[in-house]
């Protein structure tokens, strides 16, 4: 019993705390973004230091130290670079997702133009590819409020979940 009302306050907590990044999600996602961004640097600069100072430790065993050190330099940089310009990270992944939607859409066009060939025809496929190739084309032309725009839907995601949840925690 008592592992059943445990489980119960960590739900209540997770379901609060998914409310709240909701909100902030829908209502400030530059605030937000930029604040996940900069979490992310904080990981990769303090993984950074961590990895150096096993190199640093592990420097008289036989181990490929240069390793250590590229992969300590390489999070260092990565992370100072986003610490210092969130925005234009958040752009880049943004970008990286309009690439992925530009070449999926045009992926599925040569699929339906094939299944077209072979006497099959799904005219969902070809809306589909045509839905993610305008949606990659929005989100290359427009990278930061695309990224503001992905970050409200989550938000709406996340917060109902959220919500949903904070209802299955009080209902038992």
């Amino acid at each position: 019993m008592a592992q059943i009302k445990q489980r119960g306050v960590i739900e209540l907590g997770k379901s609060l705390l998914m409310v709240v990044l909701g909100l902030a999600l829908l209502f400030i996602p530059e605030v937000t973004l930029v604040s996940l961004a900069r979490l992310v640097a904080i990981f990769l600069i303090v993984q950074g230091i961590f990895v150096a100072l096993s190199a640093f430790r592990y420097r008289r065993a036989d181990i490929n130290k240069y390793a250590f050190g590229l992969e300590a330099g390489v999070s260092l940089i990565v992370g100072f670079i986003i610490l210092y310009n969130p925005g234009t990270t958040i752009s880049f992944f943004v970008v990286v997702l309009a690439i992925w939607a530009i070449l999926g859409g045009l992926l599925m066009a040569f699929s339906f133009n094939q299944l077209r060939k072979a006497g099959v025809t799904s005219w969902f496929l070809f809306f589909n590819s045509l839905v993610a190739m305008t949606f990659g084309l929005v989100l290359i032309f427009e990278p930061l409020r695309g990224g503001f725009a992905l970050a409200s839907i989550i938000g709406a995601f996340v917060l109902l979940h959220g919500l949903l949840s904070l209802f299955s925690a009080f209902s038992r």
